[in-house]
């Protein structure tokens, strides 16, 4: 079970009080890899690197010992991009080797395929080949859609959930435009971080900066960790697109952002 002072360490990093969490997170008592993940996450975030794959390196191959298994495709995804961003493509190549022959050694040969999925894909990524697990691209579209959407007797509530169920058909199919005008109607009350990507990653191709990062800060509020060791958004990595974008003043701020609204559960 995780300490009172893990907890707390990681209270305040997702508070934004970085500097006090890690200091805090370095004598809590708790899993090292779970020591590790939070410290990659914040180190991502501060274009730390290096460090940040060292963490990776010291608490992926723990990946059984926790629920959810996006946390692997997340830190995998910021793990390549570090390592083609530092020149450590044989580093990254030969952790790799090892995270896939753990796994083989935890679970046998036959049963190692999904993580052999993810492992391809990482490989493919670090030598610039196709992957297949790649996210769909933005399309600009120009041609005037009609939409209908009704919610004139619906609460506030039930029409932010048709909106929000609505909005997955629309990106990259309905005018850009007019989804782009729906979306920022309600958005501030929408809750699915994928709409606040898409939002972001539309405003980008559409080379409307300021628009892109309150979208982006938008899916930060509405971030929640699945795990008690989480600290920051890390879906963002999926993205090239936001990647290209992705500035150290507005990490800075997504840092400084007070995250806990959406963590009481696992605090």
């Amino acid at each position: 079970m995780p300490t009172t002072e893990f907890k707390q360490a990681i209270h305040l990093l997702r508070g934004g009080e970085t500097d006090k969490g890690l200091q805090l997170l370095e004598t809590a008592k708790c899993p090292e890899h779970k020591r590790n993940i939070a410290k990659a996450e914040i180190a991502y975030y501060r274009d730390d690197l290096k460090n940040a794959m060292y963490y990776d390196e010291h608490s992926l191959a723990a990946d059984s010992q926790w629920y959810d298994p996006l946390i692997v495709n997340h830190h995998l995804r910021a793990y390549v991009y570090a390592a083609k961003q530092t020149g450590s493509i044989s580093r990254a190549k030969e952790f790799l080797d090892y995270y896939v022959a753990q796994k083989r050694q935890e679970y046998g040969y036959g049963a190692v395929k999904p993580f052999e999925d993810i492992y391809l894909n990482a490989m493919r990524r670090l030598n610039g080949q196709k992957t297949t697990d790649s996210p769909k691209k933005v399309k600009i579209i120009t041609d005037e859609t009609t939409v209908i959407l009704d919610t004139h007797n619906c609460t506030d509530e039930e029409a932010v959930r048709i909106i929000s169920t609505s909005l997955h058909y629309m990106w990259n199919v309905v005018e850009t435009e007019k989804v782009l005008n729906i979306y920022e109607k309600y958005a501030d009350r929408i809750t699915l971080d994928d709409h606040h990507l898409w939002a972001a990653r539309n405003y980008i191709k559409l080379h409307d900066d300021s628009r892109a990062e309150t979208a982006l800060m938008r899916y930060a509020r509405v971030w929640h960790p699945t795990e008690d060791f989480t600290v920051m958004p890390m879906k963002v990595f999926v993205f090239k697109d936001i990647l290209k974008y992705w500035t150290p003043v507005l990490k800075e701020r997504i840092l400084k952002l007070n995250k806990m609204h959406n963590a009481i559960h696992n605090a």
